[in-house]
């Protein structure tokens, strides 16, 4: 009789209730690895431009300048899927402003594949951008 009231007193996960779960949370941390460097490189990006648009007035228009200058921010911070070539000055009333937009394919499993897309553009003379 011990037995069949211990069965009602017990709490807990269950075997098949526990490897469902370390399945979930072992997907969504496998993406998160498969992920988290296109980010990483995505603030570097960010960093690197920041810094060449704080080197330059508002109304500067040397454009090879800037992309020989984010180049070599680029190289410092490992950024792989762009080039300062890829980058865009943009003719604006307010002032210049550098324009980034490109897109990151990482393979997740199989034939799935994740398709990143980044915009980033900053004023040029100051530092902080959208």
């Amino acid at each position: 009789m011990k037995g069949s009231n211990m069965r009602g007193k017990q709490r807990g996960m269950t075997l098949i209730g526990f490897v469902i779960g370390l399945i979930v949370f072992c997907f969504f941390a496998y993406m998160g690895m498969v992920l988290g460097p296109a980010y990483n490189e995505y603030f570097a990006v960010k960093h690197a431009m920041d810094f060449v648009a704080s080197n330059f007035e508002k109304d500067s228009s040397d454009l090879v300048g800037m992309q020989r200058l984010l180049d070599k921010q680029f190289n410092v911070g490992y950024v792989d899927n762009l080039n300062g070539k890829d980058v865009k000055l943009i003719h604006d009333k307010s002032g210049n402003s550098l324009d980034a937009d490109y897109e990151v394919r990482k393979s997740f499993v199989y034939n799935i594949d994740f398709a990143i897309k980044f915009k980033y553009t900053t004023p040029l003379g100051k530092t902080g951008g959208t």
